[in-house]
């Protein structure tokens, strides 16, 4: 079964892409997170923490992920139920530890996709969008260029975009070309380098 993970900060992309994709192939489906907590509601199965309880003692939890207060997990059933429906899943990761649970959770023909944006664009994006947790979305920026930086990714993302250079059509048209025909990882040094997170590039 082909998949797609994509993993990014805030702002990245990863709905505008996730939408794109569906019209372009609607095969693509985005895989409907669990949440326990409050907030955002849009694209998540709120469930509360007895069920959470159970769905994790019958091992039905490929990746749990603490994040703004909440919880969040992806449920193994959904992933089955979409391969037998000869769906290609879309999961939305946010850091390399879940990242890399996902891949070795789930087996499956991953396309690894890393969207990307600098910070700046990241609170741009962030306040015209709405957001009242501005500031909580620049300091997931921060943790997750922490996480590139710190992280070996050494054979962990097939593709890298930078959502702040590259329109969100472009974006996925480089993803479905990843999709049909797989490439070489990318070079985790020039991973680093094209993201700039140091924020050098001027």
């Amino acid at each position: 079964m082909s998949a797609i993970v994509l993993y990014g900060p805030p702002t990245a992309g990863k709905d505008t892409i996730t939408a794109l994709l569906n019209k372009a192939d609607a095969r693509c489906r985005l895989v409907t997170k669990l949440k326990h907590g409050s907030g955002r509601t849009s694209g998540y199965r709120f469930v509360d923490a007895d069920e959470l309880n159970a769905l994790r003692a019958r091992d039905r939890l490929v990746v749990e992920t603490r994040r703004y207060g909440n919880v969040y997990a992806v449920d193994r059933r959904d992933l089955d139920e979409m391969r037998s429906a000869g769906l290609v899943p879309v999961v939305h990761i946010g850091n390399i530890a879940d990242l890399r649970r996902l891949l070795s959770g789930f087996q499956a023909e991953w396309t690894r996709v890393l969207l990307w944006v600098s910070r700046k664009t990241c609170e741009e994006r962030s306040r015209l969008r709405g957001d009242k947790d501005t500031p909580a979305r620049l300091g997931a920026w921060d943790a997750t260029a922490s996480d590139l930086a710190a992280s070996d990714l050494s054979g962990v993302f097939d593709l890298a975009i930078r959502t702040d250079e590259v329109d969100a059509s472009g974006a996925v048209r480089a993803v479905t070309a990843a999709l049909r025909a797989p490439q070489p990882a990318c070079d985790p040094q020039e991973l680093r380098d094209r993201l700039d997170l140091l924020g050098l590039r001027k």
